[in-house]
């Protein structure tokens, strides 16, 4: 709630000093035109038809039956339950199906963001596949009825209960996040009037592993959507750390918003469209973008920072560090009047591979090698693993530089390698080294020794009573030596 309490007051105040006509999403004046289920959700979920209240039109496809018997649904739908309950069980997520209707908060937003229990809100679902197929359409779109552009303000939004649990504890499909920069976001675009996108995006995260902790709220937080501009419609989509190249999000891709306001466009120049990252290095990033009517000049903002200015349509931001996401902004100046920006989020390369991991060290005993290593670098300053590889085989993937390698045979020599990966993807060579497990025979020459007896294990000294645990020791006495084993 920190990020509300901090963005709210300016929120108040832009709306008491500006001579704009904000409207806000009022969710309770459409109740009886959307009845609620007992479980507290639209009984028409599950048939297609958009969902209006005022200004707003939010998209919705519902189907009785969405293939091999079962009803389907996508993009919004209007939802009272509350629920906070996990209905998760480990790997499974059957229990999610019947209940995907709660908010973490409690109940909708009132206008500080406070849940009120009971109160409306929608339940976003994001229809990945079918955005697959067809590129012009968006699952979780957001049109405004009277058919005009309209200047987006900001709205709360909050996590639902499924991909809460879900990066807590996994579930049918998702992983438990448990890696450093494990995320799930929520992104927001604009369109224009021929409803194309405006090339800006503004992105919300839902919840980060970083630190070695899993960081998400189960308050209501605002997202600030004005670095959209002046948009004839918006649209979400998801983004998930935990996701397959074919498949899409492993996540489960809900979330839950409320209170949506926009107010009426305030420029009198025409904010920059087309922008496109042409080129892309491990230090830079070039931008380009469309050429603005009236426009002398384009201001540049890096991470909303200033970060230069040209008369040109295309900027290269400098200086910058690998596999790392920026934000990129441009805005059109005429005379004294700045058009609002336009952002695109970008992510620069790593084309370096890490250092091979060094001093790759083995300590042997009889049936398991210690493996030992220094930390390998990287241009991007982080390693996101190591690979042990046993006679050329993958064996374990670990964050530390020692691994013990288990279950080998006696007096046999084993090639151990040592790769070392990082965020990117990029591998270094291996290390290697060639080490002989110890052999399992005992010299049976006489002890110089003066003890009388004695035991060891693997070399060890253990005392000169008899070892009351399992295992193989070897007896020495002045005169013999001995194989003891207790089973």
């Amino acid at each position: 709630m920190k990020r509300s309490a901090i963005l709210l007051p300016a929120l108040v105040l832009c709306l008491q000093t500006s001579a704009l006509s904000p409207q806000t999403l009022d969710l309770s004046s459409i109740l009886t035109d959307y009845p609620q289920t007992e479980a507290g959700y639209w009984d028409s979920t599950y048939t297609d038809g958009a969902i209006e209240a005022d200004l707003f039109r939010f998209a919705h496809t519902g189907s009785q039956d969405g293939g091999g018997g079962m009803a389907y649904w996508e993009g919004f739908t209007l939802c009272t339950s509350g629920d906070t309950t996990n209905y998760g069980a480990e790997g499974s997520s059957d229990g999610w199906i019947l209940n995907q209707w709660g908010c973490m908060a409690g109940g909708g937003a009132d206008s500080l963001g406070q849940a009120v229990m009971g109160a409306p809100y929608l339940v976003g679902y994001w229809g990945f596949f079918q955005e697959q197929l067809n590129s012009d359409y968006h699952s979780l779109l957001i049109e405004f009825t009277d058919g005009q552009a309209h200047q987006p303000v900001g709205t709360w939004i909050c996590n639902h209960p499924w991909p809460y649990y879900g990066n807590i504890n996994g579930d049918g499909f998702a992983s438990a996040f448990s890696e450093e920069g494990d995320y799930f976001a929520l992104v927001a675009h604009g369109l224009n009037a021929l409803g194309e996108e405006t090339g800006t995006t503004v992105r919300l995260m839902l919840a980060t592993f970083t630190g070695g902790a899993l960081q998400q709220s189960s308050d209501w937080q605002y997202m600030d959507l004005s670095p959209l501009g002046a948009v004839n419609g918006l649209f979400f989509t998801m983004e998930t750390s935990d996701a397959d190249a074919l498949y899409g999000a492993n996540t489960a891709v809900y979330f839950c918003l409320d209170r949506l306001t926009v107010t009426d466009p305030d420029t009198t120049i025409a904010r920059p469209t087309g922008l496109t990252v042409i080129t892309a290095g491990e230090d830079s990033l070039t931008l380009s973008w469309n050429p603005v009517v009236n426009a002398s000049s384009y201001t540049l903002l890096l991470d909303n920072q200033p970060a230069g200015t040209t008369a040109d349509t295309a900027f290269v931001f400098r200086g910058l560090q690998p596999y790392t996401s920026y934000s990129l902004s441009v805005a059109a100046v005429h005379a004294n009047d700045t058009s609002d920006f336009a952002s695109v989020t970008a992510l620069t390369p790593d084309l370096t591979a890490p250092s091979v991991p060094g001093a790759l060290q083995a300590e042997t005993g009889l049936y398991n090698i210690r493996l030992s290593w220094q930390p390998s670098q990287d241009n991007s300053g982080q390693i996101k693993r190591y690979t042990v590889f046993l006679n050329g085989q993958a064996y374990q993937r670990t964050k530390t530089c020692t691994c013990d390698v288990v279950g080998l045979d006696p007096d046999t020599e084993y090639l151990l390698e040592v790769e070392a990966e990082d965020p990117a993807g990029n591998k270094s060579d291996k290390a290697s080294i060639r080490a002989f497990t110890r052999a399992n025979s005992i010299n049976n020459t006489p002890a110089d020794d003066a003890t009388q007896g004695f035991y060891t294990l693997d070399g060890r000294f253990l005392g000169t009573e008899q070892p009351r645990t399992s295992g193989v020791y070897i007896q020495r006495k002045r005169q013999k030596t001995n194989i003891l084993i207790i089973q």
